[in-house]
């Protein structure tokens, strides 16, 4: 009799370790699923004079150097920049390719797009695109999480992204965006 209340016990234990490890697997996915929805909704509403706060709080600042660094070198500056660093910063080679009728250059292991929107991967933004975001988990592990993430939906244009988030302290942080 002893054995078989040890072996329910055993079981009963055994039954509420996996719940709560599928539980706490869950609850990260989400987690990260959240930070690409929350970052997506802010970024893509009409209120763009937060864009800087919205970036700063969900995008790593390796991948916002790489944009900022690509599109001060290929558009006109903002005098941030002397014109000598801007000269020595942009006079680096950096390896490109043709894609879609457009050109991706790799800016410290990011590649990035000219011409268009690196978030969004165009130049327009759809009003779908606002109220209709979805994810879903690729994969995950401790640091990092693959999203994949569709921006639109019915008759107009939609959006298909894969965002890479990468563990930054506690939070969750975009570190790049492809289609």
């Amino acid at each position: 009799m002893c054995s078989l209340v040890s072996n329910i016990r055993n079981s009963i234990i055994y039954i509420f370790v996996l719940m709560f490890s599928q539980l706490a697997f869950a609850t990260g996915n989400t987690v990260t699923e959240n930070t690409v929805i929350n970052f997506y909704k802010a970024y893509l509403s009409d209120d763009s004079a937060n864009d800087s706060s919205i970036v700063s709080k969900y995008v790593s600042d390796e991948l916002m150097k790489s944009i900022n660094d690509s599109t001060m070198c290929n558009y006109d500056s903002d005098d941030s920049v002397s014109a000598a660093d801007l000269e020595k910063l942009c006079a680096k080679k950096h390896e490109c390719k043709a894609y879609k009728g457009n050109y991706l250059c790799d800016w410290y292991g990011v590649w990035v797009e000219s011409d268009v929107n690196y978030f969004t991967k165009s130049q327009d933004v759809y009003p779908s695109w606002k109220s209709s975001i979805k994810t879903s988990t690729v994969r995950q592990n401790a640091q990092q999480s693959v999203i994949d993430v569709v921006l639109g939906e019915g008759k107009e244009t939609s959006s298909s992204l894969q965002v890479t988030l990468k563990k930054d302290g506690v939070n969750w942080k975009i570190s790049s965006v492809t289609e």
